[in-house]
């Protein structure tokens, strides 16, 4: 039987690197600081739909509750689920909140676009601050998980949603203009931009300083670049704030690992200010992104500035396994295979074994010698340990490497 498209099964070596990559990245955001807290898997839609409140409400899994007919949603992201949380239990909490999850979140995708249906995600949200401070620890965490999880090659690509809403705001379009802008501008799709722009009736000047945008891409001096075109106040203030924010990175010292891309503007509706996305070479995709969302809280009731991000962990678990990196401990340590009726002693081994930090299974059925050594190479077992059969003496066991067939005797009391 088939499971539905955009979904995966997640075997024994794919199993344990995932498990390794949300220990590595739930092991920086604790060492920074952060608390984890654990949501629902599934909620009121109300919580997904407020106002700009996250992913379109045509990619939400829409379900009926039993008893009230309310409708409820699978999550699409976790963080309005934080928001809402933050809004309400903890509202009276000392400011700032730290909170961190490593979570599956649901989006329904387009037949034959090869997206997955369920995502996995590990992230942060820095709750209470409105500050260059708050967006700099941000990113700086966001460069340490990377670098955590000895991914090499990357970039973080930092923007401002008010730079690029200043600039279109300016050129007064309207709102079904702006979004075929943004759209072509997230993009990076100069022909397409160019063809919107065509249909715009504004200036050249405008024309030209919106397709500017595309172009302002690169290291601190796109900064400078970006404030001459800046000619109006919302633009001028996402300048000055990016040049804070990348001087506190300077301070982190990640700076080397920054660009700025006055072009980075984020899908998701409720980005405010500063957004980010972290991209490795040969990945066609993002592997981590986020940014400021000040206005999301006050949806659920408290007008509260907030910022965080997450890690795409099903990409980054692709990019390990192309590279053959990141730990896959799936493999089990020993069998224990005892042809003797009493299974006293097979069992003692077994508990000392795993009270050692080894991982032990009995072979519990009754077969013959090679039919268990085929079961422990199919089953990805290194090491066998046989007793009571062939020229084994009482009192002794054979260790056998499963992968050569190397053998030694050993006494049962040594184990």
């Amino acid at each position: 039987m088939e499971i539905p498209r955009g979904l995966k099964t997640y075997m024994y070596d794919q199993s344990a690197r995932k498990r390794w990559v949300e220990e590595r990245l739930l092991k920086v955001f604790f060492r920074w600081g952060f608390q984890e807290i654990v949501t629902p898997a599934f909620e009121y839609l109300a919580t997904f739909s407020e106002g700009e409140s996250g992913v379109s409400t045509g990619r939400v899994f829409k379900f009926t509750e039993r008893g009230t007919g309310k409708l409820l949603a699978l999550r699409p992201d976790i963080t309005p689920q934080i928001a809402r949380t933050a809004a309400t239990l903890l509202k009276d909490s000392p400011k700032p909140l730290r909170l961190c999850y490593c979570g599956n979140v649901f989006r329904s995708a387009d037949p034959g676009s090869g997206e997955g249906q369920e995502l996995y995600q590990g992230g942060i949200e820095l709750i209470g601050l409105d500050s260059p401070e708050a967006d700099a620890e941000t990113i700086a965490i966001s460069v340490e998980c990377i670098k955590e999880l000895g991914l090499d090659g990357f970039k973080i690509a930092i923007g401002h949603m008010e730079f690029f809403r200043g600039i279109l705001s300016d050129a007064k379009l309207n709102d079904g203009l702006q979004e075929e802008i943004k759209i072509r501008i997230q993009k990076k799709d100069a022909s397409g931009l160019d063809e919107v722009l065509s249909r715009c009736n504004i200036k050249d000047k405008k024309k030209e300083r919106i397709k500017k945008i595309l172009t302002l891409f690169g290291g601190r001096e796109v900064i400078d670049k970006g404030k001459d075109i800046a000619d109006n106040p919302v633009s001028q203030r996402a300048i000055d704030n990016l040049k804070k924010v990348y001087q506190m990175l300077t301070v982190y010292g990640v700076d080397d690992s920054v660009l700025i891309d006055l072009g980075e503007i984020r899908g998701l509706g409720y980005y405010t200010g500063l957004v980010f996305e972290g991209f490795i070479k040969g990945l066609g995709s993002e592997i981590c992104g986020g940014g400021r969302y000040d206005n999301l809280l006050e949806k659920y009731g408290a007008k509260i500035p907030a910022t965080g991000f997450a890690v795409d962990i099903n990409s980054v678990i692709d990019v390990l396994e192309k590279e053959k990196k990141g730990k896959s401990d799936f493999m089990i340590d020993y069998i224990v295979i005892d042809f003797r009726d009493d299974k006293k002693i097979a069992q003692e081994i077994s508990h000392r074994l795993r009270e050692r930090g080894y991982k032990v299974a009995r072979d519990i059925i009754k077969r013959g010698l090679s039919d268990s050594l085929k079961y422990a190479e199919n089953m990805n077992i290194e090491n066998a340990i046989i007793m009571g059969t062939g020229d084994i003496k009482e009192g002794e066991a054979v260790i056998r490497k499963i992968s050569t067939g190397k053998e030694k005797k050993i006494r049962i009391d040594e184990l």
